[in-house]
C-alpha cells in the first residue's frame, strides 16, 4: 500500500513531467491533476494567479515565449504530507513574446524549484522559483554584470 506522501509525489511529477505546455495533451493532464481553485505563486508575477483556468492561460503563455523549451531533468523530489517539492532544468529560445519582452532568439537554461500542495488527490497550490535575473540575462535585455565589471 502507498503512503499519502507517495501518491501526492506521484501526481506532481506526472505534473512535472506532462502538463507541459508544448506536450501534446498537456491541458487534459492539467485539467485532471489541478484543482479548479488552484493557486500559482509564480516569481514572475507580483500576485498570486487565482484559479484553474487563469493559471493555465498564463502558463501557455509562457510557452509562446518558448515554445521549444525542454524538461531535461527533474531530480531532489521530496515528499512530505501534503506537500512535494522538486528540482527542474529547462532550456529553450525565446522566440516568442516572454513577460512582454519581443523574441531575441537567443537560447536559455535555467534549474527551478517546486513545491507542490496536494488535497484530495488535486494539486491545489504551486509555488514556482527560478532565477528570472539569469533568464533576462541569457535573453540579453539586461546585462551580466559579471561580464560588466
Amino acid at each position: 500500500m502507498t503512503t499519502l506522501s507517495e501518491q501526492n509525489k506521484a501526481i506532481a511529477l506526472r505534473f512535472g513531467k506532462e502538463a507541459w505546455g508544448n506536450v501534446p495533451g498537456w491541458d487534459r493532464v492539467w485539467e485532471e491533476l489541478v484543482a479548479e481553485d488552484f493557486v500559482w505563486y509564480f516569481c514572475g508575477s507580483p500576485e498570486p494567479i487565482r484559479g484553474s483556468k487563469a493559471c493555465q492561460e498564463f502558463y501557455a503563455g509562457l510557452y509562446r515565449g518558448f515554445p521549444d523549451i525542454q524538461l531535461l531533468t527533474v531530480e531532489h523530489a521530496i515528499a512530505e504530507g501534503d506537500k512535494v517539492a522538486f528540482r527542474t532544468t529547462i532550456k529553450g529560445s525565446h522566440t516568442g513574446e516572454f513577460m512582454g519582452i519581443p523574441p531575441t532568439g537567443k537560447w536559455v537554461s535555467a534549474s527551478d524549484l517546486n513545491l507542490f500542495q496536494i488535497s484530495n488527490h488535486k494539486i491545489v497550490a504551486w509555488w514556482y522559483e527560478l532565477n528570472l535575473l539569469s533568464v533576462m540575462q541569457q535573453m540579453g535585455v539586461i546585462p551580466d554584470v559579471a561580464k560588466v565589471a
